[in-house]
């Protein structure tokens, strides 16, 4: 109950942010009944479609990525769950460990991805912890422009 109601809020506040209709919610149909699906772009300029990992925040060893991740849809908008992987530096962040926090993730804004015609890719992500985070994280929710690389 408690996830359900966390993706109804979480669905709103996308659709809010992203300045699109209910509708959008209503034509998310299966990904194989559009010509070509939305895509992703990591930072080895590789399209993907419901990667189980993510990380293209500034595109090397980073101090957080999206690990673990499952896809409940993806169409125009997709929605999944899994967690955000920080390092916590400590001592040094050579020598940090890992934690993982509880995040729903939401791909948004389709956008046509430049020099692959035809084709379009989530210029948007947003995650939201849904329950312990980590101290540097202060909003719960945060969204990312994404490069089309």
């Amino acid at each position: 109950m408690k996830i359900a109601r966390t993706w109804t809020v979480a669905a709103a506040a996308t659709m809010a942010v992203a300045g699109t209709a209910g509708a959008t919610l209503a034509s998310a149909g299966p990904a194989s009944a559009r010509a070509s699906q939305v895509v992703v772009v990591n930072c080895a300029n590789h399209a993907q479609v419901r990667p189980a990992t993510f990380d293209n925040f500034g595109c090397m060893p980073s101090n957080e990525s999206l690990a673990g991740l499952h896809w409940t849809s993806w169409a125009r908008t997709a929605y999944g769950q899994g967690s955000l992987r920080v390092n916590n530096c400590i001592p040094n962040c050579a020598q940090g460990k890992f934690i993982n926090y509880p995040v729903l993730t939401v791909l948004w804004r389709a956008t046509p991805r430049p020099h692959h015609a035809g084709q379009e890719y989530f210029s948007r992500l947003t995650w939201i912890l849904t329950g312990k985070r980590p101290a540097a994280h202060v909003p719960v929710t945060q969204t990312f422009t994404l490069p089309s690389n």
